[in-house]
């Protein structure tokens, strides 16, 4: 995401939709809703779109507080996220779908769907959770949002690397972005060592081999996480191993879709 970007967006209207949505086909049969990590925001996952199988939608979500949603405030807990979610979510549920999260994204997506479960919805043919333990494990960092901006930016970026460098020597640009970053950091430490919620959804956990901050036994806490089937599946590269990854990724899941999908779909539409 470019500075320039960031900073013609600063004007737009409140009141954006949350998902980013290309056009429509006929052969789209499935929709997978893509949740960024703190921080980030729908442009994360732009680029799946053209990479996708034709028959694979590609929904990016778009919290507030990011892009063109900067003028509104950035939520900081789950259950907020989850019911200014809802309403338009909602609306989307004509055909099968699945959930892909990376870190926070993960546990946005677990959260939503342990929702849609409680209120008899129609739920998701899988969960794919990337790069995050499951809210009932502490994390092995200590918490970080009570901290002055320029030790926040420094610790987030030593945690993760996830801050460029052109927006931390941009200070007008760093200024707009931290109270999202903030508010994100936020609502992951509210929700640490909560109890698991086990869903009839099968989930696969998925990671980067040198993730330092989310081993593999990390990964393995979302197998409470599900009444059916779980998989652990790792990647080469670090915590942002599915920018190097994506190829392989992308694969995964499809794998993954078109395995649970024939019981539903006809094998000749995917």
């Amino acid at each position: 995401m470019s500075i320039r970007n960031i900073a013609t967006q600063r004007g737009t209207q409140p009141g954006a939709s949350w998902f980013f949505r290309s056009s429509l086909t006929a052969e789209m049969r499935i929709r997978l809703f893509c949740f960024p990590c703190a921080g980030y925001g729908a442009a994360m996952y732009r680029s799946w779109q053209s990479q996708a199988p034709s028959w694979l939608e590609i929904v990016p979500v778009q919290p507030p507080g990011r892009a063109n949603r900067l003028r509104e405030p950035a939520l900081d807990s789950f259950p907020e996220l989850v019911q200014s979610i809802l309403p338009e979510f909602s609306t989307l549920l004509d055909r099968p779908y699945a959930f892909f999260g990376h870190s926070m994204g993960s546990v946005f997506a677990s959260e939503l769907a342990a929702e849609v479960v409680r209120r008899e919805m129609r739920s998701p043919l899988h969960l794919f959770l990337s790069a995050r333990q499951p809210p009932n494990l502490p994390s092995p960092v200590g918490p970080l949002s009570h901290l002055d901006d320029m030790a926040f930016v420094e610790e987030v970026n030593k945690r993760y690397g996830g801050i460029p460098r052109e927006i931390i020597e941009a200070p007008e640009v760093l200024e707009m972005l931290l109270p999202t970053l903030k508010a994100d950091i936020r609502t992951l430490e509210k929700i640490e060592c909560t109890a698991p919620k086990p869903l009839p959804i099968s989930i696969s956990a998925l990671g980067g081999k040198s993730d330092r901050l989310v081993p593999e036994n990390l990964l393995a806490g979302w197998e409470s996480w599900t009444e059916t089937d779980f998989r652990l599946q790792l990647f080469e590269g670090g915590h942002f191993y599915l920018d190097e990854q994506r190829s392989a990724l992308i694969l995964h899941i499809q794998d993954v879709l078109e395995a649970k999908s024939r019981a539903i779909i006809p094998t000749q539409n995917l």
